[in-house]
């Protein structure tokens, strides 16, 4: 039995097994058209409907503005800061390094310090800083204790860029402006640029920690018969070695006959000389040597020389890159800013790479190079209370030295290096940092970075005791 659609016709009895058809009047169809544009219109100048997509991004954006009152809505801020937002903001009104929190007030009457999208009022707007006090104020301690003519500490979270301290000083009658050295490239690199060579060596030239070197002489000095292609009285020293106890004449073998001048000028860049850094405040370019000759080749990859320079802060970064498997976070010091109008949350920081320098097989034959530094080379001495104590058994020491006489500067003495648990990742330290002395040396650069990390050990054991309290 067929059961189908009926329909019956009023007044007929009769049955249609098709459906009615509707139809607009002839005289009613000018009036529908009308409204149908009319609805497109409302619609169009209202909005389409907000069904939540918008409202659960924001929620994520601005979940540290909920407010635990029941039925109260989180504020909403009129608007987000972008970080070239906050580059601008610190570019004008200034912020120190010496606090964790600062307040700004933006003031309505200037024009050109208005943010976009914010009213004519003032506002006061809050700047929370990644600057861990506690390193800061024990930085700043070190450098007035033992008197440098300059000095300068740059201290960062290489898993994330956060900065964690920022140290300058200038002796009393120095000429140079005391106050932010740490961005400052007028430092010599010295013998930190030999990690950019080592790197250049192990992806471009073949090496590994036990590859063969000719080595002939001393270790500090840089003669044209060191350079020899045929060394006459050579001995062979493994790469790990020449790294460890900085030979001069190794490194400049290395770019003269594993690699060469070009490869090493674009491992450098890798690294970030010759770049600008994405930081809030402005850093100066740190730079190469342009190499014009073959014994300029070796001084430019010994670091024997005094045009390579380099700021604390890319000195941090370069020991970071080493510590975080060869990527280059971007380094930031203000973690938010929470604006006076309704207590909202304008800007939020986010881990963004600035670039990467080596593979990640590359910086782990560099992170056990500069393990061998603070082991047997030339840091041995500072690092051995760290080496032996079961405090620090859970965390790996590597840097780098270097040093080199500098007109006007005095003696510059380097160490860029970290302190890496290698089982967490919250619990990595990487520091650039630099000390000049007169006649007599007063500190040594691994000295404080050495004690810089032992601070920063101790509050990372404090901080967990006070998480695990009940």
């Amino acid at each position: 039995m067929d059961i189908g659609h009926k329909s019956y016709s009023r007044g007929t009895g009769r049955s249609s097994t098709a459906p009615r058809k509707f139809k607009i009047p002839q005289k009613g169809r000018i009036r529908f058209v009308l409204g149908v544009v009319l609805i497109i219109v409302i619609v169009r100048l209202v909005g389409p409907c907000d069904c939540g997509g918008d409202a659960a991004h924001e929620k994520n954006i601005h979940e540290d503005n909920a407010r635990t009152t029941a039925g109260t809505r989180p504020a909403v801020p009129d608007y987000m800061m972008s970080f070239d937002d906050v580059r601008l903001l610190v570019n004008e009104y200034g912020v120190g390094v010496n606090a964790a929190e600062q307040q700004v007030v933006v003031s309505k009457s200037d024009n050109k310090k208005k943010r976009r999208n914010r009213d004519s009022e003032d506002d006061t707007l809050s700047l929370y800083l990644s600057i861990d006090t506690t390193i800061q104020k024990y930085a700043m301690n070190m450098l007035r204790r033992y008197k440098p003519r300059y000095g300068a500490v740059a201290a960062i979270d290489p898993a994330t860029g956060r900065v964690l301290a920022l140290a300058s000083y200038a002796g009393e009658g120095e000429q140079i402006d005391g106050s932010g050295l740490y961005l400052k490239s007028i430092f010599p690199a010295a013998s930190v640029f030999k990690t950019v060579v080592a790197a250049a060596g192990i992806e471009r030239g073949g090496m590994n920690r036990n590859s063969q070197i000719k080595h002939f002489g001393r270790s500090t000095t840089l003669y044209r018969s060191q350079l020899a292609e045929n060394l006459k009285g050579a001995q062979d020293i493994s790469l790990k070695d020449a790294y460890a106890y900085s030979k001069n004449p190794a490194f400049g073998r290395i770019a003269l006959y594993n690699i060469n001048k070009n490869i090493v000028a674009e491992y450098g860049r890798h690294f970030g000389f010759h770049a600008s850094i994405p930081f809030e405040f402005d850093v100066q370019e740190s730079v190469m040597l342009n190499p014009d000759s073959i014994f300029s080749i070796a001084e430019f990859a010994s670091g024997f020389n005094r045009e390579t320079k380099i700021s604390p802060l890319l000195g941090a970064l370069l020991a970071g890159t080493i510590c975080e498997n060869g990527i280059i976070n971007r380094p930031t010091v203000i973690d938010s800013i929470r604006s006076s109008k309704n207590d909202t949350l304008v800007y939020n920081r986010e881990t963004k790479m600035w670039r990467r320098a080596v593979k990640e097989s590359t910086a782990a034959e560099l992170r056990w190079l500069m393990t061998k530094v603070t082991h047997y080379g030339t840091a041995r001495t500072t690092f051995r209370s760290l080496r032996e104590s079961p405090k620090y058994r859970h965390y790996e020491f590597g840097g780098k030295t270097g040093n080199v006489n500098q007109l006007g500067l005095g003696r510059v003495d380097w160490f860029v290096g970290f302190a890496r648990n290698p089982n967490n990742k919250n619990q990595r330290i990487a520091v650039g940092v630099v000390t000049t002395h007169g006649e007599y040396w007063t500190v040594k650069s691994n000295y404080i970075a050495a004690e810089l990390f032992k601070k920063y050990i101790s509050n990372e054991e404090q901080r967990a005791k006070v998480s695990a309290a009940p």
